[in-house]
């Protein structure tokens, strides 16, 4: 299924609304935000080989290895990006 999330970025202060497939990992989910967040600010930004996804509703960080769904990732939920 198809979820819509928020993604907030504090290094660059931006927040960035995409659509995922909720059978994703979140290390898989996390490369694709990734990518399609550089390439919509045309390589002006750079992230860190350990950055993580974070739940702002529960506050934890997202394993990589769980998916989207299992991880408790549901359209409308907003996560951070550091």
């Amino acid at each position: 299924m198809k979820i819509f999330i928020e993604i907030n970025t504090p290094g660059n202060g931006k927040s960035y609304e995409l659509l995922l497939d909720d059978k994703l990992t979140v290390g898989a989910a996390k490369e694709m935000i990734i990518e399609q967040i550089t390439a919509f600010e045309n390589n002006h930004i750079i992230f860190d080989e350990e950055a993580a996804l974070f739940s702002t509703a529960e506050r934890i960080k997202l394993q990589d290895h769980r998916n989207l769904r299992k991880a408790g990732v549901e359209s409308g939920n907003v996560l951070l990006l550091l």
